[in-house]
């Protein structure tokens, strides 16, 4: 009985679908620190003939990790006046 419980719970989990990392907050990385995106076409943008992670996300299920999302090369186009970091390279 506890088995199944037990199975019955991971699998309940197991099901749980994470939304698209598109539909998550943004995030780039920048000298190992994470900071928030903004609004891609508004403050940024991901050129498409890099290899790299253009931006990250949290998954739900994992909300202290950044996973990879967009691919590119981050470029500015927009100030986020949210973000600090952005901010202080004006």
């Amino acid at each position: 009985m506890t088995t199944a419980i037990a199975a019955a719970v991971c699998s309940a989990f197991a099901t749980k679908t994470d939304p698209l990392c598109g539909d998550c907050p943004q995030y780039y990385l920048s000298m190992g620190v994470y900071y928030p995106a903004g609004v891609q076409g508004y403050n940024y943008d991901c050129d498409t003939h890099d290899i790299n992670t253009c931006t990250y996300y949290k998954p739900a299920d994992h909300p202290t990790e950044y996973w990879s999302c967009n691919i590119g090369q981050y470029i500015f186009i927009q100030a986020n006046k949210n973000d600090k970091n952005q901010a202080a390279k004006k």
